[in-house]
């Protein structure tokens, strides 16, 4: 009798034990599992897929003006950020001196979608054209915008502009010859920023152009700089005012 009560508390003993030992097993994966959420991750590129070091990558409140979180990637490109509960977006702005200036730009997200404080992984591209996705808008190319001489009146949606780059684009990267037409008559968007030998010609004729509402001489090519922000009024552009030769 006793050794069967002895044997019988053993048995009890070693299903607690077991018990127990799930239980820790349990719970460290639990806390584990928990150690991984509530970040937003991943990585940040250039359009040649190296890494880009002190880019900041901002994780912007969905409803909350200015509430946000924000942190930079580190030499191979990567970063971590502890999000609160919440509804959030990310985005990542890239700074550059380039030519003189420091110009502003927001990177491409492989996914634009919101996300809550389970966190999330986003990564980035710095691409010098195109659309941004929602809830950005805009272009993530320059912008020029172009204007008449007064007291000449031409179509300027038939005034055909070339524009040469003069060096390495922003990013480095070459660029290629561009030419452009403005369909609304006012502005050439999204082009690669960088510096750019500027013609223009309207039927066959060649145009003169200047800086935008200045003493400039006028001059049949032009070298343009986008300005990182013409306050009041746009980023990353430029302004040209043309008339006949």
């Amino acid at each position: 009798m006793c050794n069967n009560m002895i044997q019988l508390k053993l048995k009890m003993l070693l299903v607690c034990i077991c018990i127990s030992s799930c239980s820790l097993s349990s719970c460290s994966k639990e806390r584990h599992d928990g150690e991984r959420e509530g970040y937003l991750s991943g990585t940040v590129k250039n359009s040649a897929g190296m890494p880009l070091k002190d880019v900041t990558v901002i994780a912007d409140h969905s409803i909350f003006y200015n509430s946000n979180m924000s942190t930079k990637t580190d030499e191979k490109g990567a970063y971590r950020l502890k999000v609160r509960n919440g509804s959030w977006y990310a985005f990542a702005q890239h700074r550059v001196e380039y030519n003189g200036k420091l110009y502003s730009f927001y990177l491409y997200p492989d996914n634009s979608s919101g996300f809550g404080g389970e966190g999330a992984e986003r990564h980035f591209t710095w691409k010098l054209t195109g659309e941004m996705p929602s809830p950005l808008s805009g272009q993530y190319g320059g912008l020029v915008t172009i204007d008449n001489y007064p007291g000449v009146y031409i179509d300027p949606t038939k005034i055909e502009f070339v524009f040469k780059p003069t060096g390495l684009l922003v990013d480095g990267s070459s660029g290629t010859e561009l030419r452009r037409k403005a369909n609304d008559g006012h502005n050439l968007q999204d082009l690669p920023i960088g510096r750019y030998e500027v013609t223009a010609s309207y039927q066959g004729q060649r145009l003169l152009l200047r800086k935008w509402n200045s003493d400039e001489t006028f001059v049949a090519s032009y070298i343009l700089d986008f300005e990182p922000q013409i306050p009041a009024q746009c980023d990353n552009c430029a302004k040209l005012e043309y008339t006949v030769n």
